[in-house]
């Protein structure tokens, strides 16, 4: 009896050492309280200052139809009229918080010159043309398969008024087309054959891809697509008139969206490659800038 009892006392003195002290656990606390003020720096740029509680690590606001931001303190630039939805959330060890609320803007405002904006304008404006080198024009499939794509030759001597069109993109937002008196008419949209022509048979529904001023947008990129460019305004288009968003087409759109493949300074002179996927495959148009 002796000995069961002093076996018994052995292992409970066992469990007692196996439980874990105080001292071993981790408390991950009470939740963040979330709250922030919001400062207009102008008309279109806004201050969001977190003032939130409960010792956060990380920022989150979100800013509805404009981006998501991280970071105690965000300035946002918001280039258009209207009222927008603020969510701003908070992490802590022991959780998250979020508080919510709206900022207007009463104006409309160009946008800042950073990325991609500074590159097709130097924060003024900058022409851009077609580059005169192999390769500019190319098509193919989505897995990269080249279909066809123009030779030196024809970037050079083949296509004289596709390589005089001039796209020149001001800081506020404008882009101007000057087709420089001609245009390259293809079968598509009633040119047969396919070559130039004086830009004055743009007549009719073809009108809007004559010269003229449009708009356009950089659009910033994220987890779905790199930067973009959108061109904005009846006939705006980069490259070739029929190359548009899941088609090709034969009359001017009203809105054109590229993504910005790649951007490069050689000797100062700026190239810039884009590619819009018209539905069966790809088309890319390398453009360029020259210092």
């Amino acid at each position: 009896m002796l000995k069961r009892i002093a076996l018994f006392a052995v292992l409970a003195i066992g469990f007692i050492a196996c439980e874990p002290s105080e001292a071993g656990h981790t408390e991950l606390g009470a939740l963040p309280q979330a709250d922030y003020t919001m400062t207009y720096i102008d008309s279109n740029n806004v201050q969001f200052t977190s003032n939130s509680t409960g010792d956060p690590f990380l920022f989150s606001w979100e800013i509805e139809g404009v981006g998501t931001y991280t970071g105690e303190t965000v300035d946002v630039f918001i280039g258009s009229i209207g009222v927008y939805n603020v969510k701003h959330t908070v992490f802590n060890q022991g959780g998250s918080a979020t508080a919510t609320g709206t900022v207007e803007i009463f104006k409309e405002g160009p946008p800042p010159c950073v990325g991609a904006i500074e590159w097709l304008t130097e924060c003024d404006e900058r022409t851009w043309k077609l580059a005169p080198q192999a390769g500019s024009l190319w098509v193919g499939s989505t897995d990269g398969a080249t279909w066809w794509a123009v030779d030196a030759n024809g970037a050079a001597n083949g296509r004289p008024c596709t390589y005089n069109d001039e796209w020149t993109f001001t800081a506020d937002g404008d882009m101007v087309y000057n087709a420089n008196g001609d245009f390259w008419g293809e079968p598509i949209f009633g040119f047969s054959p396919e070559g130039c022509y004086n830009e004055n048979m743009l007549t009719g529904t073809l009108e809007g891809w004559k010269s003229g001023t449009h708009g356009y947008q950089v659009i910033p990129a994220n987890n779905d697509h790199p930067d973009q460019i959108k061109v904005v305004g009846t006939g705006a288009f980069l490259g070739l008139h029929k190359v548009a968003n899941g088609a090709e087409v034969s009359t001017p759109q009203t809105e054109i969206t590229y993504d910005i493949l790649s951007m490069t300074d050689v000797a100062g002179d700026r190239y810039m490659e884009i590619e819009v996927n018209f539905g069966p495959g790809l088309w890319r148009f390398t453009l360029y800038s020259e210092s």
